[in-house]
């Protein structure tokens, strides 16, 4: 593991050909480094998904987080004894933020920038839902961190499937970044306010 992490250095921006640290970011799970050496930006040009990377000290790619629209069914959620807010819906569908790809560079690790990046996405939510309908942010984890996701305050969907949820509705009590300095869409590095 690396030395303590100085959030105060750490700048987020979004995916470019110039982004900082990407050809030595390292995981644990392959497909995680793949996903943002080799697909990301091209997922990026053809509007899946955009992935804001958390830069340390403008050389080391701490983490990433691919941001798409989604939407939930609502008959996954009307069975859940968690999730009440379905009866009130009126749609099919849930419109969601999903955080389809999270990493942490594997010498970063437990050192909270996926709890940070987590709560970042989460205020993207919510800003969303001020301009469009956005309910809920939604990720299909792995099974292993099925449990770290829960711990971030996420509730899996009843059943079989690997869909994990965190409703926004009424607002969130977890840590939120301040995304003002820059307008959401907008390329180029800034720091967050944690």
């Amino acid at each position: 593991m690396a030395d303590h992490i100085d959030f105060a250095k750490v700048t987020v921006g979004r995916l470019d050909e110039n982004t900082p640290g990407i050809p030595t970011f390292k995981n644990q799970k392959r497909v995680m480094v793949d996903h943002l050496q080799k697909d990301a930006l091209n997922e990026q040009n053809q509007k899946i998904g955009t992935t804001w990377v958390w830069a340390y000290d403008d050389r080391v790619a701490l983490g990433y987080v691919t941001l798409a629209a989604y939407s939930v069914n609502k008959r996954y959620l009307e069975n859940d004894r968690k999730y009440t807010g379905t009866e009130q819906f009126p749609y099919g569908t849930i419109p969601a933020l999903l955080i389809g790809q999270l990493a942490t560079h594997e010498e970063y690790e437990r050192q909270g920038v996926g709890k940070r990046m987590v709560a970042w996405a989460t205020k993207v939510a919510m800003d969303l839902s001020k301009i469009v309908g956005c309910r809920m942010v939604v990720v299909h984890p792995y099974d292993d961190v099925v449990g770290w996701y829960e711990k971030q305050k996420f509730k899996k969907v009843s059943g079989n499937l690997a869909i994990m949820y965190l409703d926004i509705k009424g607002g969130w009590s977890g840590p939120v970044s301040d995304l003002s300095q820059r307008p959401a869409g907008q390329s180029g590095r800034h720091r967050p306010r944690l």
